[in-house]
């Protein structure tokens, strides 16, 4: 829940005593602590603790700690937008740092951008991180061996900052990487969407199955993140109408619900594209079968938005998830709960009926197990009890 937390407090004190340090105001961060000395009592090792200084990484570079190998891809400005908006201070900038990780292991290992990693200034104060809509997915999760995961870590830095560093803290190494970035002002802006002054080209029909693979791609990816339960990919690739009526919290709090409560695991994924990729909605039929020989097909939609395929919920998809419903009485009310029971019922008893059980608590039981045993979408169009 934490990795979507927006509140950006600009630069701040990296380790110390709170209690003791003066307060930052909001253009004057207060002075760091002198770190203290690793001790040979307590296990430190100079070698693991200080390997940026040996190193000397930079983009571009990789190192590889605990089954990991960790690769800095380079760094851009993200533009502010009506959308992204800095908080502390209108002038700061979002920074993105775009990272690979390879498990070059025999297990899975776990990757977390807000625990393992920090953005520091030649001060020695961090960064806190925030989302864009622009980022490019967010690097972090379980990685299973010889996959691997990419993505974007942000952060809201204001445009003085100067000697910036990115620091890779692996949970079980004791040790720190560092990356030098540099300035601030030295790195190149991503562009801003283009203006009506600038035409845009005539769709062709050569560039037709193109776009139909980069939706389909776009769902896969976004399917394969709800999956391993990463909600903070889920939720920055939602459109910006879906992502408006679901605080963050929320939406973790809901997914987890449902991941919890159906405890699926992914074995194959196909998605199919409906409808023309020039259209404002393109629907998608996501077809998925899990370990347990389950199935699940789910119609949905994307939609372009800053120059990405974001997920927009249908009608039948918010009445699963009831925005603006807290979690509380989301759990405790008859839809979630409905759901949950309603699922579990069909896959016993297949005794079922559409007048037993609203659309949306149908549809996803339907959705939970495509045999369809209660006969819930006689018409095999995809969509329960809607006759």
């Amino acid at each position: 829940m934490l990795a979507g937390v927006g509140a950006i407090v600009g630069f701040a004190l990296v380790g110390g005593d709170d209690t003791k340090a003066p307060q930052a105001s909001a253009n004057e961060p207060a002075p760091a602590k002198d770190p203290e000395p690793a001790s040979e009592e307590a296990g430190g090792n100079t070698e693991a603790s200080q390997p940026s200084t040996e190193q000397d990484l930079g983009i571009g570079d990789s190192i590889e700690a605990e089954g990991v190998e960790a690769t800095l891809n380079g760094v851009r400005i993200l533009p502010t937008t009506d959308l992204d908006q800095p908080i502390e201070n209108p002038d700061n900038r979002f920074l993105a740092a775009d990272l690979t990780f390879e498990n070059v292991s025999d297990e899975a290992v776990s990757v977390s951008s807000l625990l393992e990693f920090v953005l520091k200034n030649e001060e020695g104060y961090s960064a806190s991180q925030t989302v864009h809509t622009q980022q490019k997915g967010l690097a972090e999760g379980e990685i299973a061996p010889d996959e691997k995961a990419s993505g974007e870590i942000v952060y809201e830095v204001p445009p003085e900052s100067r000697g910036l560093q990115l620091d890779y803290k692996p949970f079980a190494s004791g040790g720190t990487y560092t990356w030098t970035i540099g300035d601030a002002q030295g790195i190149a802006t991503a562009p801003q969407p283009e203006e009506a002054t600038s035409p845009t080209p005539e769709p062709t029909t050569a560039a037709s199955p193109a776009s139909e693979t980069e939706v389909a791609g776009a769902a896969e990816d976004y399917y394969q993140a709800v999956d391993r339960e990463d909600w903070a990919y889920t939720y920055a690739n939602l459109d910006a109408a879906t992502r408006a009526l679901y605080p963050e919290d929320e939406w973790y709090l809901k997914n987890q619900y449902f991941a919890d409560t159906e405890g699926l695991k992914l074995s194959t994924i196909d998605v199919v594209v409906e409808n023309s990729t020039s259209d404002p909605e393109v629907g998608v039929t996501v077809y998925r079968t899990f370990k347990d020989g389950t199935s699940i097909n789910r119609y949905t939609l994307f939609v372009q938005e800053d120059g990405a395929w974001k997920h927009r919920f249908t009608e039948e998809e918010n009445a699963i998830f009831e925005p603006g419903v807290p979690y509380e009485e989301f759990v405790a009310g008859s839809s979630a709960s409905a759901t949950a029971d309603s699922s579990a019922s069909a896959a016993a008893d297949g005794d079922i009926n559409c007048d037993e059980v609203s659309q949306a608590q149908a549809q996803a039981i339907l959705e939970s197990d495509g045999s369809d045993p209660n006969d819930l979408d006689g018409d095999d169009n995809g969509t329960a009890c809607d006759g």
